[in-house]
């Protein structure tokens, strides 16, 4: 810890990854006895900054009291595998059993992910709107507030320090099911803000149009009921992407079709039955006049009468797909995921993605939102909170410009290394 030319301690906020770049994002906060890391992202398939290795892990979370996850993405907690046992982890309940649930199936097929599930098992959990004395030493205090995401139980930690208060967002969105309460958590609870920590992936995708997630409902309802057939369609999304299998579950309901899904996906479904269920009957997923298990049904008295949606992972399920293309070879893609899989740099392209796509010819319906706010809810939250020193914007491609946005004539934005009030902000 520094001191400053009054003799006062600094606290440092180091943002070690995410300034130039979507995901692997880790921010320490650090304080005169206490430090704490606001985790420990993996970089995303096809970024081109080098990976950090164990060794670099080691030394960031060296002398840590904690590290807080904001959700369980890969790129946010997919280096917690190399934290020593001695630092404590903590993921939200309902986060903390998708990481279980993924790392469990990760390990029967390979043996390098054992530590991962270890680590994910003795994983620590925090309640949302609940403040927490990090270490017991009275210096960092960090309360997470749910934020809607594509991750299911995803936060934003509101942290109060030397008489500082710093909000981290993490990734979040308004045009979710579960959003309609950002506002009103901003409004009650981060008032007075210092500093703003914020995502900014949606900077760099200004032309990517972001719909409300009732419209993928609504198009997956249209698609079923199309010519007054049934329809065949493998939905190619996240298997723990919470409301995007609610809008086609829910579709299914509406049009008699099935929701056809494996044993893995259908273990998280039952996750998010338990933790989301009691909060709208959308996400109730128990409903077996809709949900079929794959492995039990029979296709023509099961599927074929009121066709189906089913829900498909571009990393494993291949095979799969090509052989019930046998039984049903007039079914169609559902292309549910970031276009830029596809279509995008040759960084950004997914050979997973890109093979599923050509077994449909290149043909698919297009059902997508982002999982990640637009420009007018950056700006909102940015209006909100007011951060009096300034915002810093991680979570962001290294061509966008959070200082074009008009928001950033009132607000300091900070990507570059400075001391500002006795805290000493440092960006690598």
């Amino acid at each position: 810890m520094s001191i400053s030319d009054t003799g006062s301690l600094i606290m440092n906020i180091i943002i070690h990854r995410g300034i130039n770049q979507i995901g692997g994002c880790i921010t320490e906060i650090a304080t005169d006895n206490t430090k704490i890391i606001i985790d420990l992202g993996s970089n995303l398939p096809g970024c081109q900054g080098e990976e950090f290795t164990k060794q670099d892990i080691e030394h960031i979370t060296a002398g840590a009291d904690a590290v807080y996850y904001t959700h369980f993405h890969g790129d946010h907690v997919g280096l917690s595998g190399y934290v020593h046992d001695d630092v404590e982890q903590y993921i939200g309940k309902g986060a903390r059993e998708v990481n279980i649930c993924k790392y469990s199936v990760l390990a029967k097929h390979d043996s390098k992910y054992e530590r991962d599930l270890s680590v994910a098992q003795n994983m620590k959990t925090y309640e949302a709107a609940q403040k927490y004395d990090v270490g017991g030493k009275g210096e960092i205090f960090i309360t997470p507030f749910f934020v809607d995401h594509s991750a299911f139980d995803s936060y934003m930690f509101l942290i109060e320090a030397d008489n500082k208060r710093i909000l981290h967002t993490g990734d979040f969105r308004s045009h979710g099911y579960l959003s309609k309460g950002l506002e009103k958590v901003l409004d009650l609870k981060a008032k007075n803000i210092d500093l703003l920590i914020t995502e900014g992936t949606m900077l760099g995708r200004l032309d990517e149009k972001v719909v409300q997630e009732s419209m993928i409902k609504a198009g997956a309802k249209a698609l079923l009921k199309e010519d007054q057939r049934p329809h065949f369609l493998f939905a190619l999304c996240s298997s723990t992407d919470m409301d995007r299998l609610a809008s086609f579950h829910a579709a299914c309901k509406e049009t008699r079709a099935k929701f056809l899904c494996d044993s893995y996906q259908k273990s998280v479904l039952d996750i998010f039955t338990k933790y989301a269920a009691p909060y709208s009957n959308l996400f109730n997923f128990n409903d077996e006049t809709t949900k079929v298990l794959v492995e039990n049904c029979d296709f023509e008295r099961d599927l074929r009468p009121n066709g189906f949606i089913m829900p498909v992972r571009a990393s494993s399920q291949l095979d799969f797909v090509k052989k019930m293309l046998h039984y049903f070879p007039d079914a169609e893609l559902v292309y549910s995921m970031w276009k830029g899989y596809y279509e995008g740099t040759e960084e950004q392209k997914s050979q997973n993605v890109i093979d599923f796509v050509n077994l449909f010819h290149g043909q698919f319906h297009y059902l997508h939102t982002s999982g990640h706010a637009d420009v007018e809810t950056l700006e909102k939250v940015c209006r909100i909170t007011n951060p009096s020193m300034g915002v810093i914007p991680i979570h962001r491609d290294k061509n966008t410009r959070f200082e074009e946005l008009s928001i950033a004539k009132t607000v300091n934005v900070i990507t570059k290394s400075v001391t500002i009030d006795d805290m000493n902000i440092i960006v690598k």
